[in-house]
């Protein structure tokens, strides 16, 4: 699979930007590619205007992808898998838990409304 970083130089910046409007201000995240920081600032400012851009950093997405990925052997892999499959069980038995223990409550509600109404009668 073929990223855009395989591509291209540019960069994804998440910005904080100062709006001014009629009568008040108010503060915006917005996020622009750019090649480097001194692009995405010239970029912003050209967009915002001058004094308008608060901050910028590269997002958090992007850094990664720079990273990027490690390749699993075979052994990795199949440790991996059976790592995945004991937090499924592990998960699957939680919700069982949960499950009985919600039928035991409700049917303890049932006793009790049994109970409640034979009292009445």
């Amino acid at each position: 699979m073929m990223l855009i970083t395989d591509i291209t130089s540019h960069r994804l910046f998440d910005s904080t930007i100062r709006l001014h409007e009629a009568t008040k201000t108010t503060t915006v995240r917005t996020s622009i590619y750019a090649e480097n920081a001194t692009d995405a600032k010239l970029r912003l400012t050209a967009l915002y205007r001058k004094g308008s851009v608060l901050s910028f950093d590269i997002t958090e997405s992007d850094l990664k992808s720079q990273r990027g990925t490690q390749t699993l052997t075979a052994d990795q892999l199949r440790l991996k898998s059976l790592a995945d499959q004991k937090s499924l069980v592990a998960q699957n038995e939680k919700r069982e838990r949960a499950r009985q223990k919600m039928v035991k409550a409700q049917q303890a509600v049932q006793k009790a409304n049994a109970a409640k109404l034979s009292v009445g009668a």
